[in-house]
């Protein structure tokens, strides 16, 4: 048995300066940044520990998809931990699902154990989880979302 991924809704990539990052694809691609939003997650789950942690994202259109800036702002999260092991650079990919409970429930009928090393909601509209090991290089990010729709 298999489980299939819905169409890619962005590919999220870890920066140090978001302001800076949107200027270079501004100034090379001539696409603009859409929309800014600083989150703050007071209770979000990383490696298992709850923590406190902010990032500010960006969103640029590509057509289908769409390009998500990620600035860590304070607390340790897995922005902070990518850019101090990693530096800038893709970090994830993003689908939405219709129950993320149920996409790891099938999962782990076809034998494979998600590691969910980020599990965060915002107002309760939304809840987004970082699966590690699924995908060679990048997380993948599975969102689901009253707002968005599966």
């Amino acid at each position: 048995m298999s489980v299939s991924l819905p169409p890619l809704l962005h590919v999220g990539i870890v920066v140090a300066d978001l302001d800076r990052a949107a200027a270079d694809y501004e100034r090379r691609w001539s696409v603009a940044v859409e929309r800014v939003m600083d989150l703050h997650f007071p209770t979000a789950r990383f490696h298992g520990h709850e923590v406190s942690c902010s990032a500010r994202y960006g969103f640029l259109s590509t057509g289908a998809s769409e390009i998500e800036l990620i600035q860590p702002l304070s607390g340790r999260s897995p922005y902070t931990e990518f850019l101090e092991t990693n530096g800038e650079g893709v970090h994830h990919l993003a689908y939405v699902v219709g129950s993320i409970d149920q996409h790891l429930d099938a999962l782990r009928e076809t034998g494979e154990e998600p590691r969910v090393s980020f599990d965060a909601a915002i107002a309760d509209q939304t809840r987004f989880v970082y699966l590690d090991g699924l995908a060679h290089g990048p997380v993948v990010e599975l969102i689901e979302s009253d707002l968005l729709g599966s």
